[in-house]
């Protein structure tokens, strides 16, 4: 009896052996990294036919916090890009002062995971890189050179190894299945892409970049006929993405009506895959935006299209490439009410701007648009670099259009990393409406302004200038004048005098004037005044100093107009 229980319970014990070794012989090394070398990130993949626990063996460097993180190794769902398990200093010991092993074990579902490891000890100065004050303190390279040869990852599991191309063959796969796949590995890109929705949508949007107070590489989508904003990459609404704390991410659905579309994606000048100068983010191939259909069926109701910033057949005034220190304005006339375009980079900060953009009422010099700091948004690189890019409405006339530049910060002379759009520095305007045609505008000149009584201007320090003219009958005449004045005087200004009697009749003071833009003494007198019918004689005074063409401080908004004009009134 004794002698068969104890070979039943012999037998069983072989079973349970055999099961357990059979289950060994199962586990196998599906991915192992090592011998990662300064600013490298190595990744390898592996799947799994079923749910099931891996064991994971590490060596690396302690991580304190992500400011001066060392190393850093992950895993990723290959298929929705989710972090399934990252490196901690949970289950670790201590191999040396500054490395440690690291050994753990999480449960993953059937499917397909890729594993990385980034080594970023290192910062960046006028010689490359060099390592970090804290990590080698007390060695000297050579020492440390041995250590990353330490450094490694493994995985074990019941599953199989994925060879690297099969990894960028499946990337390719999901980007491939994307509305919109705005991924990169370069610095100083400016991708777009234009789609069309036949349907209400709800989409995923997908968006790794860099931002920090600011976005620097980012993306945005509008919807192209109303030029509104849909959706933006901001910092507030972004998460952590992994590696350095500049490196930002978000993953939401947003719905979108049918319509049309253009998605945007920016990088500035550092900070790329091609070459990170922190540690990675958790996904860096998809670095970039990413928009996904939310219901895969759905996708057949979105299409591409070749989307232009500026068509050019539509454009009806331009003034881009601008340098420093200029000054443009050009007359355009609209012969029908209708709705404009307009497309404007320029510099501003903290509220103000320096190269920006106006337009005029060519009869009135009213201001019917500018390009005022609170309307414009983040153009790329430095956050002074500013964009307007809205749709304004525009009645039957003539308009003046102005742009001027200051003495630093401009196309090709940038003192700062520059806009994304760096050939439209300036301003650009053009028609947008199904119906648009170029014969509805033309171009026009101040000088051919019927309306013009009496002009004095463009004028130099020194000058005395008149201009005799005649009201043919009682009426409300428009003055424009800019001048110089301060603390109560007038010092370059405008009068009107009765030819028969001498008397004046109007005169230019500091206090019928406003600021006319630039340095304060910059005053600006633009309204109706009447007038009997007679002769009379418009005058302009100048004095030594700040004048066309020699301003000893900032110009006014309109520097041509330095000097007064008299228009009729209809």
């Amino acid at each position: 009896m004794n002698q068969q229980r104890f070979m039943k319970l012999t037998l069983g014990l072989i079973i349970v052996l055999a099961v357990f070794a059979q289950q060994l012989l199962a586990q196998n090394v599906l991915v192992e990294l090592s011998d990662i070398s300064p600013e490298e990130t190595k990744v390898a993949g592996f799947s799994l036919s079923s749910e099931q626990e891996i064991e994971i063996i590490a060596v690396g460097a302690h991580k304190k916090n992500r400011h001066w993180m060392v190393s850093n190794a992950w895993i990723l769902d290959a298929d929705n890009r989710d972090v399934v398990w990252e490196l901690t200093d949970a289950n670790s010991k201590w191999r040396d002062r500054k490395i440690r092993e690291y050994k753990d074990s999480v449960t993953l579902p059937r499917g397909n995971y890729e594993v990385y490891y980034a080594n970023y000890p290192t910062f960046h100065n006028d010689d490359g890189w060099s390592f970090s004050r804290f990590f080698f303190r007390d060695r000297d390279k050579d020492y440390y050179d041995e250590v990353f040869e330490e450094f490694m990852i493994s995985v074990t599991g019941n599953g199989s190894s994925i060879s690297t191309n099969d990894i960028l063959d499946g990337q390719a796969s999901l980007k491939e299945k994307a509305i919109v796949n705005l991924t990169t590995e370069r610095d100083d890109q400016y991708l777009k892409q234009g789609f069309k929705l036949s349907r209400d949508m709800d989409v995923i949007v997908y968006c790794v970049g860099e931002a920090r107070d600011g976005s620097f590489d980012y993306g945005w989508i509008i919807n192209s006929e109303t030029r509104k904003h849909v959706w933006k990459f901001d910092y507030r609404d972004t998460d952590y993405a992994g590696g350095g704390e500049k490196n930002r991410m978000i993953k939401e659905t947003i719905s979108l009506p049918a319509g049309t579309y253009a998605a945007f994606y920016v990088t500035d000048d550092s900070h790329s895959p091609r070459e990170w100068n922190v540690s990675p983010p958790f996904d860096p191939s998809f670095w970039g935006l990413s928009i996904f259909a939310e219901n895969e069926n759905d996708k057949r109701y979105a299409t591409l299209y070749d989307y232009e910033d500026i068509p050019s057949k539509n454009v009806v005034l331009e003034f881009t490439r601008l340098r420093d220190e200029e000054y443009v304005s050009k007359g355009f006339t609209l012969k029908k009410d209708m709705k404009l375009r307009i497309y404007a980079l320029g510099e501003g900060v903290q509220g103000d701007m320096y190269d920006y953009g106006w337009i005029v009422d060519a009869k009135t010099h009213k201001r019917v648009w500018e390009m005022d700091y609170r309307d414009t948004e983040h153009a790329g690189g430095n956050n002074k670099n500013r964009l307007y890019d809205d749709i304004v409405d525009f009645k039957k006339g003539n308009y003046i259009a102005h742009y001027v530049t200051d003495g630093s910060h401009s196309y090709r002379r940038w003192n700062a990393s520059p806009p994304f759009d760096q050939e439209k520095w300036g301003l650009t305007i053009l028609g947008v409406e199904d119906n648009f045609n170029s014969r509805d505008v033309a171009e026009f000149d101040e000088e051919d302004d019927e309306s013009v009584i009496a002009k004095i201007v463009r004028v130099r320090d020194w000058e005395t200038k008149k201009e005799k003219f005649n009201i043919r009958k009682d009426s409300e005449v428009r003055i424009y004048a800019i001048g110089e004045g301060s603390d109560g005087q007038m010092y370059d200004y405008a009068w009107i005098e009765d030819e028969n009697t001498g008397k004046v009749v109007w005169e230019m003071t500091y206090r019928k004037t406003d600021h006319a833009g630039g340095a304060k003494k910059n005053r600006e007198f633009n309204d109706t005044v009447f007038l009997r019918a007679g002769d009379y004689m418009l005058f302009f005074e100048s004095d030594d100093s700040h004048s066309f063409g020699d301003w000893n401080s900032t110009a006014p908004r309109d520097p041509s107009n330095w000097g007064v004009t008299i228009y009729a009134i209809d």
